[in-house]
């Protein structure tokens, strides 16, 4: 299970500078450190809760695998990096239609279809996405199973 822990903290904390999408129509390609840039101190001081919620899962799931390599495994970091995105995917999925309008997009994409979304935009998804939500997937489950388990 540590080993599990490991590679999925580590994954989800790589994912931070690994490119999550590659849009043909707006050029450079994103990743949250090409997007955040040198200045994640001013990112965390000026940004909204999303900010905070967001850099905290690549922090707890960083943590998360290094305390994984040292032979314990955490329930808790393993729950708050997996549950990071959870919340932010609930949070901007209630919200969709004013982050559709607020992207500007050039065609009309329904956020809270999600079949939609995918097919749409499945092309241009890299591996960092993957990396991002496969790690918080497996870390959610970890940590369920040991705060479940001690019981």
């Amino acid at each position: 299970m540590r080993f599990v822990i490991f590679l999925a903290g580590a994954a989800m904390a790589a994912s931070y500078f690994v490119t999550w999408i590659e849009p043909p129509f707006a050029g450079a390609e994103f990743s949250p450190s090409a997007f955040i840039g040198d200045d994640i101190q001013q990112a965390v001081i000026d940004g909204p809760w999303q900010v905070w919620v967001f850099l905290g899962g690549f922090v707890a799931a960083a943590l998360t695998a290094l305390v994984a390599l040292m032979g314990r495994a955490s329930a808790l970091l393993s729950l708050l990096a997996g549950l990071s995105p959870v919340a932010l995917g609930v949070h901007f999925y209630m919200r969709a239609d004013e982050v559709r309008a607020d992207l500007g997009l050039p065609f009309e994409l329904d956020f809270q279809d999600v079949g939609q979304a995918y097919e749409l935009m499945g092309d241009f998804i890299r591996t960092g996405l993957y990396m991002y939500f496969g790690g918080a997937l497996l870390l959610l489950l970890a940590g369920f199973v040991l705060s479940l388990g001690t019981r």
